[in-house]
């Protein structure tokens, strides 16, 4: 554990540093782009998803992806009560936040569902043109939402890169199932 004070000696220079370089943002604007990281806001995912599954006749796709969103949420609490990482000092906050701080809940989720929304595209969005505009925006989302943490200091940068690998690889594993269930149909 003696590399614990070293990382967080950088995560705590890389705050700063995000704070003073981005101090142009206005609050209000991160605060709102922040929110779509969090996890209550996918809700509204999952009704689009559920009528091109529908249409598609990906029952499976749609069943094992809103199964696996629904176990992400408690493994975050899990998680976090697990590791048991304080947030950034108070000074460092721009909003309070509460509760612990390993793994970015929001980081996780955004990674989660934008891996999803990446095979989703890929495998269903034939037009080369809308694919790669679908690619770009779910990219910038996917990237935005760790920055905005950082820049309220409400997460150490590990956190949010933590967050991102967990939720790429439960995505991952998501998309195995899929792809499991979705071979064995044919």
């Amino acid at each position: 554990m003696a590399f614990i004070a070293p990382v967080t000696a950088l995560d705590i220079k890389i705050i700063i540093a995000v704070k003073q370089i981005f101090e142009f943002l206005p609050l209000s604007y991160v605060v709102a782009v922040t929110d779509f990281g969090f996890s209550s806001y996918f809700i509204q995912f999952l009704i689009p998803l559920f009528l091109v599954c529908i249409y598609l006749k990906k029952y499976t796709t749609f069943f094992v992806i809103t199964v696996g969103y629904l176990l992400v949420l408690p493994f975050i609490q899990v998680l976090k009560n697990i590791i048991m990482r304080d947030r950034p000092d108070v000074h460092l906050q721009r909003i309070a936040e509460t509760e612990f701080s390993y793994p970015s809940g929001h980081s996780l989720t955004a990674f989660f569902m934008g891996v999803i929304l990446i095979y989703l595209t890929a495998a269903y969005v034939k037009n080369v043109i809308a694919r790669r505009v679908l690619f770009g925006i779910i990219a910038i989302w996917m990237l935005t939402i760790p920055f905005t943490r950082v820049w309220l200091g409400v997460h150490f940068p590990t956190d949010t890169l933590g967050g991102a690998l967990l939720g790429s690889s439960l995505a991952c594993l998501v998309i195995t199932i899929v792809n499991y269930f979705d071979n064995r149909e044919k």
